[in-house]
């Protein structure tokens, strides 16, 4: 399993930058990682009179540089960790993905904006955008972080990435609580008997597709260590796997980004999407491991 060197945390200091800053340092000092802080000021924020920044920013009465210093000598003297400092100009979601890629940072963290359900769904404009450029793990910062992740979710579907999604939960549970689930459709039962199926060729079929969902559990279980738990439920997936959250109450959820058959809705994925828009606890979306 690949040690966590780096991570990315963006900032515009608003109350949920900071949640993901703050989350960020946590992880970086679990893994003795480098945290770098960036700030992307839009190409009109530096002209007078435009007003383009969050409504919770304070930015303003002191400088960016400014900032930027008393956030990271902060971070350095409370969590004992390495900071950098970053500022780009442009749009900020384009700037967040090139720069972590310039750097290779092996996650970014960034926070999710707004209580209501419409700004709830769109996960802040910034974050949404940035999911569609960004290939590397990106972790939605909702949480107010206080200590590392004791219990994570790790949500499979037996795709490629989910060797990566069940490493990555497995990096990020603190004391090694670590949840895998699996949720399969229900089977079309009346489409299977319209095309002749009986009872017994039902029950047949039914049994080999959980035999073949428990191997693939137990593959992917298999070299894990810790407090490993793994169950397989049927559903419809994304209702499910914020059903099961609601009973375990993870602090994480590590989801897969790539969508059935290979196709990404809006490049994320539709159960990925469904479970990064409703969570109430942090969401981790990454995809298949592609060389590192």
């Amino acid at each position: 399993m690949q040690a966590i060197t780096t991570l990315v945390a963006a900032t515009d200091f608003s109350a949920a930058a900071k949640r993901a800053v703050r989350r960020a340092a946590l992880i970086a000092r679990q893994h003795d990682a480098e945290l770098h802080l960036l700030h992307v000021t839009a190409p009109f924020a530096l002209y007078p009179g435009q007003e383009l920044g969050p409504a919770d920013s304070t930015v303003g009465d002191a400088t960016i540089h400014d900032q930027f210093d008393a956030v990271a000598r902060w971070l350095r003297e409370h969590y004992g960790i390495r900071v950098r400092v970053a500022q780009r100009i442009g749009r900020a979601h384009t700037e967040i993905a090139d720069y972590a890629a310039t750097v290779g940072a092996d996650l970014v963290a960034v926070g999710a904006r707004g209580e209501s359900s419409m700004l709830r769904l769109l996960l802040g404009s910034t974050t949404s955008r940035l999911l569609r450029v960004r290939q590397g793990p990106v972790l939605i910062v909702r949480g107010e972080p206080v200590e590392p992740y004791a219990q994570v979710l790790a949500a499979v579907d037996f795709f490629p990435h989910a060797r990566a999604v069940v490493e990555w939960a497995g990096k990020l549970a603190w004391d090694g609580r670590l949840r895998l689930l699996h949720v399969m459709e229900p089977m079309d039962e009346r489409g299977l008997r319209a095309r002749g199926l009986d009872d017994a060729a039902f029950r047949q079929r039914r049994d080999e597709r959980c035999a073949i969902a428990e191997n693939l559990m137990a593959d992917l279980r298999c070299g894990l260590q810790g407090d490993v738990e793994s169950r397989i439920e049927t559903g419809y997936p994304p209702a499910r796997i914020l059903e099961c959250a609601g009973d375990w109450h993870p602090g994480l959820i590590v989801v897969g980004r790539q969508g059935r058959g290979g196709l990404e809705e809006f490049l994320l994925g539709s159960v990925s999407k469904d479970v990064a828009q409703a969570a109430y606890c942090d969401v981790l979306l990454v995809g298949q491991d592609r060389g590192r």
